[in-house]
């Protein structure tokens, strides 16, 4: 994480991807967000991607998860379900990062 920290060191944003077909946190997904914490960053963007790949109800459930997991740790600015080989709602993102 000392590596990715330094990195990261000069950034006022992140973007947070959670894959849907896996399951909510995992833990490298917990350390990324808790990396974001100790930058305290406000500007946050969460990709829920690869949703073509699992059932609309499951990406529901995920989708719900992943907001209760967010939850207890920070505050986000804005999350989007992706699906970046059929460019599923990556102009609503690139809109809202500039």
């Amino acid at each position: 994480m000392a590596t990715m920290l330094n990195g990261a060191a000069i950034m006022d944003g992140a973007l947070l991807l959670i894959a849907a077909n896996e399951s909510c946190p995992q833990p490298q997904t917990s350390e990324h967000l808790a990396a974001v914490e100790i930058m305290r960053l406000q500007h946050i963007i969460i990709l829920q991607n690869k949703i073509d790949l699992i059932q609309e109800s499951a990406a529901m459930n995920q989708h719900e998860a992943i907001q209760k997991f967010i939850q207890v740790n920070t505050q986000f600015a804005f999350m989007a379900p992706t699906n970046t080989y059929h460019h599923l709602a990556c102009y609503s993102v690139f809109s809202f990062m500039v």
